[in-house]
């Protein structure tokens, strides 16, 4: 088929609505007669409730309705995993964002105003915040079952032999902070009810249907009398795959009748909202003489906060990438995900993959400077093929594109002059020149797709033919930023042989559209555009058919379902993958050793997710996921003290702005086509940011020849950590 549309650097669909101001968002949303909602969250991370008492509250001016548990009709309970998070709580607060009651009011100035005057006593009880002190049984449990959510001991052959074999050995402990996902648009939504006395909730979720089905056991609905839509959301990253305002919305609208509306503040956002899992993390690595690795053993303990939402697979994600993209004979993966009072945690980004490449590529560095090995050589000579026994056992059943990133990286230009480009300074005047100090560091990293075996991981999708050749295709993900809708419009065409401007996406909506499974694990393109495919080989027979009959159809549609395949063992939820992206960053930094400023003045991404079905959007998602590795590694750390968050703004939870970001950023697809793949393709949303912060870790330590073991790094830690360094870089 001559490639027409697929792989060309098209506009977005959604581009120009978006850059007018066009797009209607979750939080612009309203409707006539909507009562706006405020929640009124714990006074403490951890207490019993003795009472509340809303009398004040509910008959302040323009108050319409204070809601507390004992209007909650259905199950007082959600979750993704399981239901352990309560609507609003009537005996227990676990953590800070927990809702006792919700105000509906004329304005959000009465409602903001009301929720002040709810009355809650509370007892105080004992916090645990420390996630080691959550491992002892002794340890008052904050759930019924224990504070262990969830535990993973795996081993493939013989570590102690491992070690034995090994003549370079590395051990180091490594903490990693507790991450905010910072999109712009803060949690949001309008409910109401239809002219079919449907309940209609249009908000900002990851995924629809699951959102549907969480509302209606909550209000003891059948799922068809609700209605969940989330076309264009601004911004998730994971952070909003869990519920948030969409049952808090539509409580209200069912006991009032009303429609209702929720917006966000940023500090109720932060202190609410599911976060980066916090780790510890112990790596002990083996390598032989020749180069070849011999062991990896690996803990993990991570942090989940208050309620489960996704801790045990993101635990599980950490224990699969633990070994890395390498053939390793002997690995031991333990791990533990602990409940604390330290606000809750759940998807992010990378979805452990994060957590555990800092280990281990941190590893690599550390071994192939043991061995005076060229770190990219290193790991070429180790990587995984298809075919191999992944690091917990498994068969490498797909393409494996590891090792073409690594001979890419390996031949840029940043890696093929680090030792010119280390020793430049004409950028600097030469007062400065004697303190800056640069470094080239790499990484590389696999990343599971999809949600792994043992979870239900389906597409469904209808395309319809219309009038002069028009297209549209209905879909349930959601759009969060990522382009997803382009590249399905970009695929239709291409099948199709239409024009791109024919195509139209119709997406999140429960009403119109069918399930396509969640946004999330890099899994859309793959099989949403899997689902595509065989919707129009559908509708192509069917148009075949029509045309031999003689008889001719302004409106076909077809609708099929795609199943993302999975590996034949199960280790776990989501646990292994069948799929992977793959990459390699090599990064640039500058340290400014008198001030210990550290920048980042340039990334090459090598990066593997199959074929490139919008040049636009990869690139995009690359250097988006640049910019939010750099955040994780030199700025970005939500805060607590005793449970309470300290940072809860953007004046002092520090983001990369532009000028933290380097304009020298290349972006280097490596297409390593997947026969499983709709058009070869896979996935890249994940991956593209998963690599960044070992590599500038690795690049800090040539530069400087400290290695930091503690995320985020700043200029403060580069001070001290000179002042105690027993040598000078």
């Amino acid at each position: 088929m001559k490639c027409t549309v697929v792989g060309k650097r098209v506009e977005r669909k959604d581009a120009r609505a978006k850059v007018t101001g066009e797009t209607i968002y979750p939080s612009d949303r309203s409707r006539e007669g909507m009562l706006w909602v405020v929640a009124v969250r714990a006074a403490h991370p951890h207490a019993r409730i003795l009472s509340i008492d809303t009398e004040r509250a509910a008959a302040a001016a323009g108050v319409v309705r204070v809601l507390t548990a004992r209007d909650v009709p259905g199950e007082n309970a959600f979750g993704i995993q399981f239901h352990d998070m309560p609507v609003l709580c009537s005996d227990r607060v676990r953590y800070l964002g927990d809702v006792v009651a919700l105000v509906g009011a004329e304005s959000r100035r009465a409602a903001r105003q009301a929720a002040a005057l709810v009355a809650v006593d509370y007892q105080p009880l004992a916090l645990l915040t420390d996630p080691e002190q959550a491992l002892d049984p002794a340890t008052p449990a904050l759930h019924p079952g224990g504070n262990i959510l969830h535990e993973v001991h795996f081993h493939k052959g013989n570590i102690s032999v491992g070690f034995q074999k090994s003549a370079v050995i590395v051990e180091r402990s490594y903490q990693l902070p507790m991450m905010d996902h910072a999109f712009l648009e803060t949690e949001a939504g309008l409910s109401y009810f239809d002219e079919n006395d449907v309940l209609c909730v249009e908000s900002c979720g990851q995924y629809i249907y699951r959102d549907r089905k969480q509302i209606a056991s909550v209000l003891g609905l059948a799922e068809e009398k609700i209605r969940v839509s989330a076309e264009m959301v601004g911004g998730a990253f994971g952070g909003k795959d869990d519920i948030t305002v969409q049952i808090q919305l539509a409580l209200m609208t069912y006991v009032t009748g009303r429609p209702a509306k929720m917006v966000a503040s940023r500090e109720e956002s932060i202190v609410a909202h599911s976060k980066r899992h916090p780790a510890s993390m112990w790596f002990k690595t083996g390598a032989s003489k020749s180069g070849k690795l011999m062991a990896v053993e690996a803990r993990f303990l991570s942090d989940t906060g208050a309620y489960a939402s996704l801790g045990g697979p993101v635990l599980n994600l950490m224990a699969e990438h633990a070994a890395g993209p390498y053939l390793v004979p002997h690995v031991k993966v333990d791990g533990h995900v602990v409940y604390t009072n330290n606000g809750f945690s759940g998807a992010f980004r990378g979805f452990g993959c994060t957590q555990a490449c800092v280990g281990i590529e941190s590893q690599m560095d550390l071994m192939a400077r043991a061995l005076r090995r060229d770190p990219l050589a290193f790991r070429q000579a180790n990587v995984l093929h298809q075919g191999d026994a992944a690091g917990l056992g498994y068969e490498m059943k797909t393409a494996v594109g590891a090792e073409p990133t690594i001979r890419a990286a390996r031949a840029g230009k940043l890696y093929r002059q680090r030792r010119r480009i280390k020793k430049d300074r004409t950028h600097v005047s030469p007062s400065l020149a004697p303190f800056i100090r640069r470094g080239v560091g790499v990484a590389s990293q696999m990343q599971g797709l999809g949600l792994g075996v043992g979870i239900e991981d389906q597409a469904e999708v209808e395309v319809v033919l219309g009038p002069g050749g028009a297209v549209r295709v209905k879909v349930g993900t959601t759009e969060i930023g990522q382009g997803a809708y382009t590249a399905y419009a970009q695929m239709t065409a291409e099948r199709l042989g239409v024009p791109l401007e024919q195509v139209e996406i119709v997406g999140a909506d429960t009403g119109t559209c069918p399930d396509s499974g969640a946004t999330t694990a890099s899994r859309t393109t793959y099989a949403v555009g899997n689902a595509i495919l065989l919707a129009i080989a559908k509708l192509e027979q069917r148009r075949s058919a029509w045309a031999a009959q003689g008889t001719g159809r302004e409106n076909l549609s077809a609708r099929a379902n795609f199943t993302v395949p999975t590996q034949d063992r199960q280790l776990g939820d989501g646990l292994p993958h069948l799929l992977y992206s793959y990459g390699t960053h090599v990064v640039l930094v500058e340290v400014n050793t008198l001030t210990g400023e550290i920048s980042v003045e340039a990334v090459e991404a090598y990066l593997d997710g199959g074929r490139v079905v919008s040049p636009l959007g990869f690139e995009g998602q690359s250097e988006g996921g640049i910019a939010q590795g750099i955040g994780y590694t030199l700025f970005e750390e939500v805060l607590l003290d005793r449970g309470r968050f300290l940072n809860t703004n953007f004046d002092t939870y520090i983001l990369p702005s532009s000028k933290d970001v380097p304009t020298a950023i290349h972006t280097v697809p490596i297409e390593v086509m997947e026969k499983s793949g709709p058009l070869g393709a896979k996935g890249i949303s994940e991956t593209c940011t998963v690599g960044v912060a070992p590599a500038i870790l690795n690049a800090l330590e040539d530069a400087i020849g400290i290695r930091f073991v503690r995320l985020p790094v700043r200029a403060e830690d580069v001070i001290l950590a000179r002042e105690e360094s027993p040598h000078e870089s």
